[in-house]
């Protein structure tokens, strides 16, 4: 059995957390840093072997950036959503599984069951049998892309959907390790007076 490489890739993504969201005086949600790709590309998201990123593949020829992502220059789709299908390659099922990937596609099968991420109710109900027969969920090997999905499937850009969900996510680890470094410093006994912010600064 390939070797399974572990790394929890909801704890991987202190590089997006800084900006994993914007929010207006209001309190409203605005558009990610993180979503906003730069001139004639699409973000896609990366989940590699020991991490997430965003990445921005080309618009007029995203295959080229797809191979080169997933390490291999034939690839395959997993389409678990309408609108988002993860790139793989085709010989990944005989390397390392992503523990990491396939923990992050599960969670997202999980919040689409559960109404917290948009889907229509057909969706809703093929995710909820699919997680309800554990032997039917994939199985992440290597690294793989996640982009929408476009015409005869195509890559796409990622809709408000996903990205509305995965900033959700980044937004949420950043506000616990806000939470984890305040509880840090007040057992060191620091008065709250005393601290004007907290910068968390990843070791790993």
């Amino acid at each position: 059995m390939p070797e399974s490489h572990n790394p929890d890739i909801i704890d991987r993504i202190d590089a997006l957390t800084d900006d994993a969201a914007s929010w207006s005086a209001t309190g409203e949600h605005t558009q990610s840093r993180w979503a906003t790709p730069a001139p004639g590309a699409m973000t896609a998201v990366e989940l590699a072997m020991n991490g997430v990123r965003p990445a921005d593949i080309s618009l007029t020829d995203p295959a080229s950036d797809i191979v080169r992502l997933v390490g291999d220059p034939g690839v395959d789709r997993i389409v678990p959503l309408r609108r988002m299908q993860l790139w793989v390659g085709k010989d990944s099922a005989t390397g390392p599984v992503n523990t990491g990937a396939t923990t992050f596609l599960h969670r997202l099968l999980a919040a689409v069951r559960d109404g917290r991420y948009v889907a229509g109710d057909a969706e809703r109900d093929h995710v909820r049998a699919l997680l309800d027969t554990p032997d039917r969920l994939p199985v992440i090997h290597g690294p793989c892309l996640i982009t929408g999905v476009g015409t005869e499937g195509s890559p796409a850009s990622l809709d408000e959907n996903f990205t509305s969900w995965f900033t959700g996510v980044l937004d949420g680890v950043a506000q616990l390790r806000q939470a984890l470094a305040i509880a840090v410093v007040q057992e060191l006994g620091i008065p709250s007076e005393a601290i004007d912010h907290i910068v968390v600064i990843p070791l790993d």
